[in-house]
């Protein structure tokens, strides 16, 4: 598919108000929805026509652009860093984190796995951030930025607040300063119109309260892209559709009706059978990780929000079994998507996306934080409060240790035959080792590398024999031997700006290296 893109950069908060939060406020969807990017266009090309008349929709050329389905208005997430995939996406709802893991390291898919698949040290949750990007089984997440604002309502005539009219309301938004990735899913023919509505000028305001210091946002990087699409796949979609499962994955909110015309919230398998043209009997559904959410909007010609309709959220999944299917049939389910209000990007599915490799773990970074309108200042250099805020940085980041330590120690078990004197003497060693008085009393792991360097052919062969997983005993201490860092997968604690890692103690590795060999050694004895 064919498509243009473009950059969003918010100049000031924007508010596009969806349904959550109380009466007395207003909370801003994570994204800036395609029925936005939409309406703000439809008055641009107006204004640059003066002529067509009240009844907009009598025009031709305004249906094609804007209520067809020609075009597609898709929503705009935020951007990321990486060039396979520019646009975030949702994050699929079957993704689950440890509990308690913070920050998060390890994400669990459990559309590619069983719940008895899982170590038992680990208390699934879902994953909170609301957006990805995916590159094989590297993630990185994103959540926006918001700002909340207090507000008095105001009479309209005397211009501040009275006793009848002055309630307090609040708007929570998404922040200044951030950029977000648009797409417009159009043909060559549109193009030319579309480019010059964009460029028309950079500076646009969407949303809500635009006179109250909303809105203003500036347009940048306009592309267009013969061949687009939307997860970035690197592979031909014959090979993705060959997969051991049939899987959809929603990439926006989908509103669906039944043969009454009642909105419903359940899994779309008589509309995706007949976009595929195949029985809905054939659709066998073995997993759904769905949730609903609520969908509204704004009419500005008829000055009047828009019907409240359930819908199914971003991100829901759904696993079918293997299908037989067109690949055409598959190329327009990703193009038009399903459901209504497809132009202004409701409906967005992609096909067996993740599922390339089967494989069920990711491993998950957080992207580094930039400046935020609402961030505090940066404590001053070498001063009391930087370093007493280095100093809880350092704690905190000790206290991830020992838990990494409690982890890995409930997950590695010694198995086969080795006795515990030889299970003690390791001990033995490797206490000895913490504090060597040869390297200043600081940690040596060399002494368990010469421990075992100098077994007698017996307890060699013992160390040999017993295993750690698929390794030997003996092959899995020298691994940690020769990287001690490699098994503390922790990202830096940050406190005021003040950051702690592993790189500012050349000792904290070998230390808990060590404690790891003697926690699974005294473990060992036990059993």
């Amino acid at each position: 598919m064919s498509a243009i893109t473009f950059t969003l950069h918010t100049q000031q908060p924007i508010l596009a108000t969806s349904f959550q939060g109380d009466p007395n406020s207003d909370v801003s969807y994570p994204y800036i929805p395609g029925s936005m990017i939409r309406g703000a266009l439809i008055g641009r090309y107006l204004k640059q026509n003066p002529h067509i008349g009240d009844d907009i929709l009598a025009d031709e050329r305004v249906r094609d652009l804007f209520f067809s389905g020609q075009v597609r208005y898709l929503n705009a997430y935020l951007l990321t860093k990486e060039e396979y995939q520019p646009r975030s996406l949702p994050t699929p709802r079957s993704w689950f984190q440890n509990k308690g893991e913070d920050p998060l390291e390890r994400i669990y898919d459990l559309s590619r796995m069983e719940l008895s698949d899982l170590d038992t040290y680990i208390s699934p949750k879902p994953v909170k951030q609301q957006f990805c990007s995916v590159n094989y089984t590297d993630v990185t997440l994103y959540t926006e930025k918001r700002r909340i604002n207090i507000h008095n309502q105001r009479h309209r005539r005397k211009g501040r607040a009275t006793e009848a009219v002055g309630q307090v309301f609040r708007y929570d938004a998404l922040d200044a300063n951030q950029k977000f990735k648009c797409v417009i899913l159009c043909e060559k023919k549109e193009r030319k119109i579309l480019e010059k509505l964009l460029e028309y000028n950079a500076h646009i305001w969407l949303g809500g309260s635009q006179s109250a210091g909303y809105g203003h946002t500036k347009i940048s990087e306009i592309e267009f892209h013969e061949t687009w699409d939307e997860v970035g796949k690197n592979q031909s979609l014959e090979n993705i559709i060959k997969s051991e499962y049939f899987q959809i994955t929603l990439l926006s909110d989908m509103i669906l009706q039944n043969e009454c015309g009642q909105y419903v919230v359940k899994p779309p398998i008589q509309l995706l059978a007949e976009s595929l043209d195949i029985k809905p009997e054939q659709l066998q559904l073995q997993k759904a990780y769905m949730s609903s959410t609520l969908i509204g909007g704004f009419n500005k010609k008829w000055g009047l929000p828009l019907p409240q309709v359930p819908a199914i959220a971003s991100g829901s999944v759904f696993v079918f079994q293997s299908l037989s299917v067109d690949l055409k049939r598959v190329r327009d389910l990703e193009f038009y998507g399903l459901g209504e209000r497809t132009v202004e990007g409701f409906g967005r599915v992609t096909v067996n996306w993740l599922n390339l490799d089967c494989i069920p773990e990711f491993s998950a970074t957080l992207p580094k934080s930039e400046p935020s309108s609402t961030d505090p200042p940066k404590l001053p250099i070498d001063s009391k409060s930087a370093k007493l805020a280095k100093e809880m940085a350092k704690r905190l980041f000790c206290q991830k240790l020992d838990e990494k330590l409690r982890q890995k120690v409930s997950r590695f078990n010694i198995e086969g035959n080795i006795s515990n004197s030889q299970l003690s003497r390791l001990m033995i060693v490797a206490r000895k080792a913490l504090n060597d008085p040869k390297l200043g009393n600081k940690p040596n792991l060399q002494q368990v590398r010469e421990l075992l360097g100098n077994l007698p052919s017996n307890a060699s062969d013992q160390f040999e024999s017993a295993k750690i997983g698929n390794k030997s005993l003996a092959q899995q201490l020298e691994e940690w031997i020769k990287n001690p860092s490699d098994w503390i997968d922790i990202s830096p604690v940050t406190i005021a700006g003040e950051s702690y890692d592993l790189s500012q103690d050349e000792n904290l590795a070998p230390k808990y290296t060590l404690l790891l060999i003697m926690a699974i050694a005294k473990k060992a004895t036990k059993e």
